[in-house]
């Protein structure tokens, strides 16, 4: 099974997956990816290098290609646990300008998650959970950025959790009841 956590920054993706990976004994992995073009990415969104908007689309497609392969290489042997995927480029780089048309033509290889979740948050309590000044993450943005994912969620059938107010126990439950639900053995 194929599980993938998307939302903004601060959302809980990261806590939640790790542990859901974790305790179901699957690979866990991350967007971008440690390969050579996901370092380059981060240090795209970090500032220190300046691209197009287009150009960051396209480097975020060549990086899941890559890393399509070791998904579907580990995906032979267990489950995978994804933080962020495809949604985030199509919801992030939309909202920064980019026609999604244009994300989704790019990325139309990109291997198709079993299942999805949307992690999502009151503004205010994700820009205090991570805690920074990065330059994707201003608040007028966030707020567009979640608006996409939401608008996402309903035309692709994630399941969205709101981790506003909630600890970690109280989301991972909810996350291990759905994927226990939704997978084809008992854990």
């Amino acid at each position: 099974m194929f599980i993938v956590f998307e939302g903004i920054d601060g959302s809980g993706k990261t806590t939640i997956s790790k542990k859901l990976a974790k305790s179901i004994n699957a690979f866990w992995t991350y967007e971008p990816s440690n390969s050579v073009v996901g370092e380059l990415i981060r240090k795209i969104l970090s500032g220190n290098v300046k691209v197009d908007d287009k150009t960051l689309a396209l480097l975020f497609s060549a990086d899941r290609i890559e890393h399509n392969k070791k998904i579907k290489e580990e995906l032979r042997y267990r489950d995978v646990v994804c933080d962020r995927y495809l949604y985030s480029s199509i919801a992030y780089q939309s909202v920064a300008g980019v026609d999604e048309d244009f994300i989704r033509s790019i990325n139309r290889y990109a291997l198709k998650p079993d299942l999805v979740f949307l992690l999502i948050c009151d503004i205010e309590t994700a820009l205090k959970r991570i805690n920074t000044k990065d330059i994707f993450e201003k608040k007028e943005f966030l707020e567009k950025v979640q608006e996409k994912y939401l608008d996402l969620a309903k035309k692709e059938g994630f399941v969205i959790i709101d981790t506003t107010d909630r600890t970690v126990e109280d989301v991972y439950s909810e996350v291990f009841k759905t994927v226990k639900l939704r997978s084809n053995y008992g854990f």
